[in-house]
């Protein structure tokens, strides 16, 4: 009967299916399969789910977390309501690529995550394709060397691709941690396939590899990135913008400015640019967790303290804001927690990770991304770690 209707009535019909439902729909005849893989659907499905979350219809949570064992360690992602037990809704799992190995989460946007590890991946979990990217050229050997890079990701809505930022930071000179020429600049793109340098100069800021945090937001990559002097740190938020593919900054607060930089992070809460200062004070003896926000963007005027928890209640970083006004956070001893800034009641969920190892996503939406790239995951309902790779 469905083969009947129009295509027209079939286009709509199939906006308003979830992304595995739809999957299952290009098995069934290639008229389907050719309707469904096309770019203009996918585009419009896509609008479609940013449009029901931003509603709040069925949101879900990204959530995700480390953990070891005796003999090994580990990372999961889950896929959360946002309800009072933050009940799950489904577990994630992770292609088996042929190492034993952790992934650095480089960043998530429109339901397609980027994973950093021997390789750069893109892996889109709701309908289980996953494609590994080519390493960008070594320019080190050509600019100098030692190097380090830090990494951004999200994606550009004028051009409907995913965009991958790598700045490339050259060593000019002693001290060893001095880098006194600006970071050069290389970008992938999903549509190409392929990595070309930005000649947009970057700042001569620098971005902790070991933490770069990364906020996709108003089609920007944010970071927390500083400048060395000899009176210690200046810190700003970073941007790169997808779309005109060029560099900005946007001051922090007066406060956070000569923080150190390993204890700042770039977030988003409710929708809106926040940073996350958290760490121990050793020279004050005390412990500070605390949450700006900027309430109107690129307004530096609107930076406010939104949150500054008591030390004594064993806190640690803020994660998001849920819809009942309570904040998700760490506790010290790695537990995830949902708090009540009112009253400062604390009440665990029962969810445990590695200090320092969550991430938590509240624009998840489940997408087609990646459906006519790369390679599907095969075997998902599986008991060990022995996933395949189809093309």
């Amino acid at each position: 009967m469905l083969d009947s209707l129009p295509p027209e009535i079939l286009f709509y019909i199939f906006l308003k299916l979830p992304s595995r439902t739809l999957i299952l729909c290009t098995c069934v005849s290639k008229p389907w399969r050719s309707l469904i893989t096309d770019p203009a659907f996918l585009l419009s499905h896509l609008n479609q789910s940013n449009t029901n979350h931003h509603r709040n219809r069925n949101r879900l949570l990204l959530l995700r977390r480390c953990y070891s064992t005796a003999t090994k360690k580990a990372e999961r992602y889950s896929l959360h309501f946002d309800s009072d037990t933050l009940g799950i809704y489904k577990e994630l799992k992770l292609p088996h690529v042929n190492w034993n190995q952790s992934f650095k989460l480089v960043g998530s946007s429109n339901g397609l995550l980027c994973l950093l590890g021997q390789n750069i991946f893109f892996w889109n979990p709701s309908i289980q394709r996953f494609l590994a990217l080519p390493w960008p050229s070594d320019i080190f050997t050509v600019y100098g060397s030692p190097y380090k890079y830090a990494l951004g990701f999200g994606f550009d809505s004028r051009a409907n691709d995913f965009k991958l930022v790598r700045l490339v930071y050259i060593e000019g000179g002693p001290p060893v941690y001095d880098y006194e020429l600006p970071p050069r600049v290389e970008l992938y793109q999903l549509s190409t396939g392929s990595w070309r340098q930005i000649t947009d100069s970057a700042p001569c800021y620098e971005i902790l590899k070991s933490q770069w945090t990364q906020i996709f937001m108003n089609e920007a990559v944010h970071w927390i990135a500083f400048i060395r002097s000899r009176r210690g740190f200046r810190c700003v938020i970073l941007r790169f913008h997808m779309d005109g593919e060029y560099f900005s900054t946007i001051p922090l607060p007066d406060c956070l400015v000569n923080e150190f930089p390993q204890n700042l992070k770039v977030a988003m809460l409710g929708g809106e640019l926040c940073v996350l200062q958290c760490g121990w004070y050793p020279f004050g003896n005390r412990y500070v967790s605390s949450v700006w926000m900027l309430r109107k963007y690129d307004v530096v005027e609107s930076w406010t303290k939104i949150l500054s928890v008591d030390p004594s209640q064993g806190l640690g970083m803020a994660l998001g804001c849920r819809e009942n006004g309570e904040m998700l956070m760490t506790s010290r001893n790695g537990e995830l927690v949902s708090y009540k800034p009112e009253n400062q009641i604390v009440k665990g969920l029962g969810i445990r990770g590695a200090q320092d190892s969550f991430f938590l996503d509240y624009t998840f939406v489940e997408s087609l991304a990646l459906l006519n790239e790369g390679k599907r995951i095969v075997n998902e309902d599986y008991e060990d770690e022995d996933w395949e790779l189809e093309s």
